[in-house]
């Protein structure tokens, strides 16, 4: 993965990009394993789990790592560990893929057993680059932001001063978000006394920072930078002055209580020794909670979601969990709380609820029977060809159902996706296949489907694919950057209804060429750019007066955005102002 994110004890990488087409190399090979074991005892488990975009879509070929073992993702964003060593109080785990930044998520071990880890990730941003030399400020359109004060970074591998270029990439949520928990890589920390403590979070605020040569930066020792924390609108009117301020270490796999932040305004303002992912909220003292889920035939309810809530139902306490193979439950939970315990399933349905008092030690609350009637196995196949009437060789199925995405790979002309559904109701499921060496696609099928094995029969690819491209003229000359050759990406930005695209050619695949983004409805229109960079021949370019970009096609997720606009860029080296305009189709992927 390129442009690493450096932290004290942990890293985060890449947002605000969901790859559709080339992908950028990974130069996280040499980074040391996170959540390693310093103990001389480790005990034996096994880890599988699932990694998705924030549309639920399967992110394939994702490094994941847990202690010092590491594996991929398939087609369908799922991954799997057998019997693996790791520390016997916590584990970790964390996913690296190009376009996200970098995820971290911890879990409670159960020696000897299965352990689910479900993560989603978040997209990559264009982020900003400054001078190190007169340093810089980034504010993100929560409003919050950074600040760094000049000569204060360091390349993070020998500590040494750093006077290049830094590039900045960051986002922040704020506990309100309904993404919030799934960045967040835990609840579990240990306040200024050492306790134990399960956090209760206002908002948190990631950073990525990085050097000309791609190389990891840090701040340098003895410096800090000012960070500015989000507080919701719900929690305005009776936050306090100051609150805790917390840092996250991947090595414990738990937040560190580093001083407090004070409020200024609707933001909490702290100083930061250090680049990690930061955290304001509140510490409740805590203790382990465990449990048995089973379904309603009394069968070990395996992998099950569990989240704790307030015992109003109406605010999330802490990080969702998993039960592990045998449908036992052990967490980081508040003591001495009353709260409702859930047990939801994949699709968020809700198949149990149950009203809890936790204890100042461990915490046992039995057996919980959960509304469901085991798995519901559905197994689809079928046949794929070309126009030629001869079989598909290299290529995959889509297929959407319950709200899920799922793919299957192609195999001499054959495929077969087996899922679990969180239903055994009739539904309809959406399929399509796809001739990537024939760049060609089928019609999309909708099936009638419920359990069991069903075969889909013969799909046909003989349409098609649309091209994504994104085509430009600067001072009088035309350029064409198209997929698959070079890497088109889409995403949602930061703030609500904010859209961002951006490009890397396939001659620089580490390097951002064309980032857009524009604040607008999922509709046609016109809509005002928030940001425009542009880079030809290592000529750095950004937008210079107001610029609006005329969407022409808003389609769906899965569909296309088309737009235009013309205006001016000024060069960065220069100062000169430039004529530019560009026209644009990529694939909606949120």
């Amino acid at each position: 993965m390129s442009n690493p994110i450096i932290r004290k004890g942990w890293m985060v990488l890449f947002s605000a990009i969901l790859l559709n087409a080339c992908t950028k190399p990974d130069l996280q090979a040499d980074l040391p394993p996170v959540g390693k074991s310093t103990e001389t005892e480790l005990v034996t488990i096994s880890l599988q789990g699932r990694i998705t975009d924030q549309q639920a879509a399967p992110v394939a070929g994702a490094v994941v790592r847990s202690g010092n073992h590491v594996t991929t993702t398939d087609i369908n964003g799922n991954y799997r560990f057998s019997s693996i060593q790791v520390k016997p109080n916590s584990g970790l785990v964390e996913v690296s893929v190009n376009g996200f930044f970098r995820e971290y998520k911890g879990f409670e071990v159960m020696p000897e057993t299965e352990h689910y880890v479900r993560m989603q990730l978040e997209p990559l941003n264009s982020g900003i680059r400054f001078a190190a030399a007169s340093g810089g400020s980034y504010t993100l359109p929560s409003g919050s932001g950074i600040e760094f004060g000049p000569d204060a970074m360091a390349e993070a591998a020998n500590g040494q001063q750093y006077a290049g270029t830094v590039q900045v990439n960051a986002f922040s949520k704020d506990a309100d978000e309904p993404g919030f928990y799934g960045v967040i890589p835990g609840s579990k920390g240990r306040d200024l006394q050492n306790k134990a403590v399960s956090i209760q979070f206002i908002s948190a605020v990631v950073t990525e920072l990085t050097g000309d040569a791609g190389q990891q930066l840090q701040l340098k020792s003895g410096k800090s930078a000012t960070v500015r924390f989000p507080i919701p609108a719900t929690k305005q009117m009776n936050v306090p002055g100051a609150l805790s301020l917390w840092s996250y270490d991947p090595i414990s796999t738990e937040w560190k209580e580093e001083g407090k932040a004070h409020r200024n305004g609707n933001f909490y303002i702290a100083q930061v020794p250090h680049f990690s992912t930061w955290a304001v909220g509140t510490a409740l003292p805590a203790a382990p909670l465990k449990a048995t889920v089973t379904d309603i035939s009394g069968e070990a309810f395996s992998f099950a979601r569990i989240q704790l809530y307030t015992a109003d139902g109406k605010q999330l306490l802490g990080s969702p969990v998993h039960t592990n193979n045998k449908g036992d439950l052990l967490m980081n939970a508040p003591s001495n709380q009353a709260m409702e315990i859930r047990i939801i399933n994949s699709c968020d349905e809700v198949l149990a609820k149950q009203q809890i008092n936790t204890g100042s030690s461990n915490n046992w609350i039995g057996t919980i029977k959960a509304g469901a009637t085991g798995r519901n196995n559905l197994v689809l196949s079928g046949k794929v060809q070309n126009c030629k009437a001869a079989p598909v060789y290299k290529g995959w199925v889509n297929v959407v159902i319950d709200g899920q995405q799922y793919k299957a790979s192609i195999n001499n002309g054959n495929f077969q996706l087996n899922l679990i559904r969180c239903y055994n109701t009739n539904t309809y499921a959406k399929i399509t296949a796809v001739d990537e060496e024939g760049n060609q696609e089928s019609n999309s099928v909708m099936m009638e489907v419920s359990t069991g094995s069903v075969d889909l029969g013969l799909l046909s690819t003989c349409n098609k694919r649309n091209m994504q491209y994104i085509s430009y003229t600067l001072n009088g000359t035309n350029y064409l950057l198209q997929a698959p050759t070079d890497s088109l990406v889409q995403a949602k930005g930061n703030s609500e209804k904010t859209y961002v695209i951006n490009c890397y050619k396939a001659n620089d695949p580490t390097t951002v060429a064309f980032s857009l983004s524009f604040s607008g409805n999922e509709n046609p229109g016109e809509y005002p750019v928030t940001t425009l960079k542009f880079s030809q021949n290592k000529t750095q370019l950004t937008s210079s007066g107001t610029w609006l970009v005329k969407i022409t096609q808003f389609g769906k997720v899965g569909e296309y955005i088309e737009g235009t606009a013309n205006g001016n860029m000024r060069d960065l080296s220069s100062n000169r102002t430039l004529p530019f305009n560009f026209r644009f189709k990529v694939i909606r992927n949120q």
